[in-house]
């Protein structure tokens, strides 16, 4: 297979409900790292029951608080002594499962991680997306705040986020905005796609990109990697649809241009042939 050069695009609820709803998405987080072959050893049973005891620990010393859900920043940093991955892009520090049982992730795998023991009991959390980051808006109880995983839960605010991850004058909708669940799942596929690219496998992080944008319609960066991955396997006419879907959705995404420019050379020369 002829190799291209390609621009890599950058990364860039109060009841006590019953248990499946509980943990819906701690489920549908488990089942990504399931079908990507990344936590073996920690089956579902497992999860679950080691989500129960963390949940109940929280649950135990928000009874005691004026905001139960600072329980959970507690449980988690203090007395479990979770730690934060910033070096790494291994998997195994975004998938749940093994964030879980090895006490340590990325800003998207401890922020999954309090979303999912969020939904548990029963707080308004919802995670949040920005140029090479995620983390956490917390939305009830007390007032809403930011809630910074990779500071042990710090609230922080959004001009420390807009400093440190600023976003462009231009950038699209989804970024500083509460994200749903299913945006969420997009996010974590997009990552399986990002560090697949980085193994080159090419046709897993092509299958990862389309799960990313299927979840996350609106998502430009997850279009434009799809794009990359089908023009770098030959699949131009596919690249070209994702690439203009891309610029749809975000015209100043970076790369996307020159991208667009090696593939528009490249169906002129096939013409030409």
């Amino acid at each position: 297979m002829k190799r291209r050069l390609l621009l890599l695009l950058a990364a860039t609820a109060a009841c006590r409900r019953s248990a499946p709803e509980r943990w819906g998405l701690a489920r549908a987080l488990a089942s990504i790292a399931h079908a990507a072959g990344e936590a073996p050893g920690s089956d579902e049973a497992w999860l679950l029951a080691e989500l129960e005891r963390v949940g109940e620990s929280a649950r135990r010393l928000g009874l005691h608080g004026s905001d139960p859900s600072a329980a959970i920043v507690r449980v988690l940093f203090e007395e479990l002594a979770f730690a934060r991955e910033v070096e790494s892009t291994d998997l195994r520090f975004v998938f749940l499962p093994s964030v879980l049982r090895e006490h340590r992730g990325s800003c998207v795998g401890l922020g999954t991680l309090y979303l999912a023991l969020a939904e548990a009991l029963g707080f308004d959390a919802r995670g949040v997306l920005r140029p090479g980051h995620f983390y956490v808006r917390q939305e009830s109880p007390g007032a809403p705040r930011n809630v910074e995983l990779l500071r042990g839960g710090e609230a922080m605010s959004d001009d420390w986020y807009q400093q440190r991850f600023p976003l462009p004058s231009s950038a699209p909708g989804y970024y500083a905005r509460p994200l749903t669940r299913e945006q969420v799942l997009g996010v974590i596929e997009y990552n399986v796609g990002n560090e697949r690219r980085r193994q080159q496998r090419y046709v897993e992080a092509e299958a990862a990109y389309a799960r990313a944008a299927r979840r996350f319609p609106t998502f430009a960066e997850a279009h434009a990697s799809l794009g990359a991955m089908q023009h770098l396997l030959g699949e131009l006419p596919s690249a070209a649809a994702s690439y203009r879907l891309a610029r749809q959705l975000n015209p100043d995404l970076p790369g996307l241009d020159t991208n667009s420019s090696l593939l528009d050379a490249e169906l002129h020369g096939a013409e030409r042939h």
